[in-house]
């Protein structure tokens, strides 16, 4: 497998600057039944960087996503943002948290009934006292920063799969957040198309200098994106590092998901195979 080219591969990264953390989780346990998802979970994100969290399916991805977002509480463990456990907040802490958050998520979940100005300019109607004048005009600058200008009087039937990922992403940045996150961001889209949502990802970064924590399972696009990866593996984390570090790690799993080898493949199983003559 070739090496991505890295663009600035030898700048300094966030996690090297010596800074606090702005997601710190610690011991993280989740549980559905008698299934562990999550077994003692640590992570550090850093402002500024992009985390993107890999791993088959089933790996736990998406609940360490809905836990950062505090849609779900843990059996045990701590998830501090910027210094608030979110595992034990009041509601009010909470609600001041949340505002830092935004969210795109993989099925886009954008309301139907509604137009999609709309459904970019609901956080601001439900969490702010702007003036319906000022929310349009952010709700049009917001879409055009993704690259939607024009269609805020569609509704998302009236859109391809990919405008509908830009105007999921248009709504998580209404409220100006400095944490976003992704859930799949390039899930069922065409190459084309989902190498638009990538390069979308990193001007938006570079432009609004946010933290970026991305779920996906999809190589190219975490080796494009990525600061760091973080590799989850049957509730747990295998390793924490940058690209090079990633490909470069020792482990079996890590090397059988970065080459794309299948189970029935992989060294000491009994169907491998070793190659051809």
């Amino acid at each position: 497998m070739n090496e991505p080219t890295l663009a600035g591969a030898e700048r300094r990264y966030p996690h090297e600057t010596g800074a606090k953390p702005v997601i710190s989780v610690r011991g993280l346990r989740v549980r559905y039944g008698d299934r562990e998802v999550l077994d003692g979970v640590d992570l550090d994100i850093y402002r500024g960087e992009t985390m993107v969290i890999l791993g088959a399916s089933g790996c736990g991805k998406s609940t360490l996503l809905r836990h950062l977002e505090g849609l779900e509480k843990p059996e045990a463990g701590s998830i501090c943002i910027h210094g608030t456990d979110i595992v034990t907040a009041s509601r009010k802490e909470m609600e001041r948290v949340r505002r830092l958050l935004g969210v795109s998520f993989q099925s886009a979940a954008m309301f139907n009934s509604m137009t999609v100005g709309d459904n970019v300019a609901l956080p601001l109607r439900e969490h702010t006292d702007l003036a319906e004048s000022t929310i349009r005009l952010i709700t049009r600058m917001k879409l055009q920063q993704v690259g939607l200008s024009g269609v805020e009087n569609l509704y998302p039937t009236e859109l391809s799969g990919g405008m509908r990922k830009r105007a999921s992403l248009a709504r998580a940045l209404a409220m100006d957040p400095e944490i976003l996150l992704f859930d799949e961001p390039s899930a069922g889209l065409d190459p084309i198309i989902a190498a638009g949502i990538d390069r979308l990802i990193l001007r938006l970064k570079d432009a609004f200098k946010m933290t970026l924590i991305v779920v996906t399972h999809e190589l190219q696009s975490a080796f494009l994106i990525a600061d760091r990866m973080c590799m989850l593996d049957q509730a747990k984390i295998l390793a924490v590092g940058t690209v090079k570090q990633i490909l470069a790690n020792p482990h079996p799993r890590i090397q059988q998901f970065v080459q794309r080898i299948a189970d029935d493949a992989a060294p000491g199983s009994q169907s491998y195979v070793t190659g051809f003559e």
